[in-house]
């Protein structure tokens, strides 16, 4: 049995115990996460799901991670927007996880925007999943350097569009 990138990443949100994700709705896994019953609170755009998870974060002292999704695929529109917010958490030590559909660089004409490159300058870690079986390793990460050291946002992309785990 194989199972798609989304669908893990939305499993393995529900393992580590998140209970909601923020989101612009543009973004693959948002799919996901409803078929796996993941509540989703819709903002009108990525800046506000970024503050939002940023938000849960701050008052629950860290013990709770915020989680959000951003707009990735074609361009980096969403990510550009959540740009400022992931910034701000880097900045004021709070963790939270931005998960976004991502591509690389060059690989479209559509933009010149280095998704990892960028995130990496505003989180603790940035991990850019290329194959669909390191989903798990990739999310385990992303976790455990939020729960670790420094605290700070942790981000992850994913290069598979239709990439399947076996």
């Amino acid at each position: 049995m194989s199972i798609d990138v989304a669908t893990s990443i939305a499993r393995i949100l529900k393992q580590e115990g998140v209970e909601w994700v923020s989101t612009f709705p543009v973004c693959r896994v948002n799919n996901a996460l409803g078929r796996e019953g993941v509540p989703m609170i819709m903002m009108r755009d990525d800046r506000y799901a970024v503050a939002l998870a940023d938000a849960y974060s701050r008052v629950t002292g860290g013990e709770r991670i915020g989680v959000c999704t951003v707009q990735g695929g074609v361009n980096g529109a969403g990510l550009q927007y959540s740009f400022p917010g992931l910034a701000q958490a880097f900045e004021d030590n709070s963790p939270m996880l931005c998960i976004t559909d991502g591509i690389p660089a060059g690989s479209t004409e559509n933009t010149l925007f280095d998704v990892s490159t960028s995130l990496k300058t505003v989180t603790k870690w940035f991990g850019y999943i290329d194959r669909p079986e390191r989903t798990p390793e990739f999310m385990r990460r992303a976790f455990s350097m939020l729960r670790s050291g420094r605290p700070g946002p942790s981000g992850a992309g994913s290069a598979q569009r239709g990439g399947h785990l076996r």
